[in-house]
């Protein structure tokens, strides 16, 4: 079902006179040919469409510059493959600079992790000073220890629950203390 050269030519020569319906035929034709190869080459359905779309726009536009009695379908190839490899290259330079703003960002929030920790182990330190001598000991206990609640308890001659409420509240005032200090820093 292809169209034989000879009409193809006259189809091309109707265009370049000003028919813009005689490439109609031309797209029929050649349309599923140049989809096909630019799927091959960049397996991306709505860009195989927009590629295919653009390359026979240029087509048109520049129909003057092919050689008639040359292979039309192998003119369109060239030019979806120069827009495939356009593609390509633009994917290329996306992706570097998206990499590199990563890494950037990524070490900016390194570098802010950094600031804000050492703020907050200051912070922290600062709060833990001003907890009384006996909490002191409930959170040294804990967490320097690493003694379980229950353990506390025992040594401590009160009950679990009262351990577990104690804590809670210690680390909430820890907390609101901390989140103070650093709040203020700001």
């Amino acid at each position: 079902m292809s169209l034989a050269t000879e009409a193809e030519t006259a189809l091309v020569h109707r265009v370049r006179a000003g028919d813009a319906r005689a490439f109609e035929p031309l797209l029929d034709e050649h349309l599923p040919h140049i989809r096909a190869f630019i799927a091959l080459k960049l397996p991306v359905s709505h860009l195989v469409d927009e590629l295919a779309h653009e390359a026979f726009i240029f087509a048109f536009r520049k129909i003057a510059d092919f050689q008639p009695g040359t292979s039309l379908r192998a003119w369109l190839r060239a030019i979806a493959w120069n827009l495939v490899r356009s593609e390509l290259q633009r994917y290329a330079r996306e992706q570097a600079n998206l990499s590199k703003y990563e890494l950037a960002r990524l070490a900016e929030t390194e570098r802010h992790n950094r600031e804000s920790d050492g703020e907050e182990i200051e912070a922290l330190q600062d709060c833990l000073d001003r907890v009384p001598d006996g909490t002191r000991r409930l959170l040294t206990m804990k967490y320097t220890e690493q003694r379980s609640t229950e353990e506390m308890a025992g040594v401590l001659g009160r009950s679990l629950e009262w351990i577990r409420i104690t804590l809670f509240r210690v680390r909430s005032e820890l907390r609101r203390c901390i989140e103070g200090k650093t709040h203020a820093a700001r």
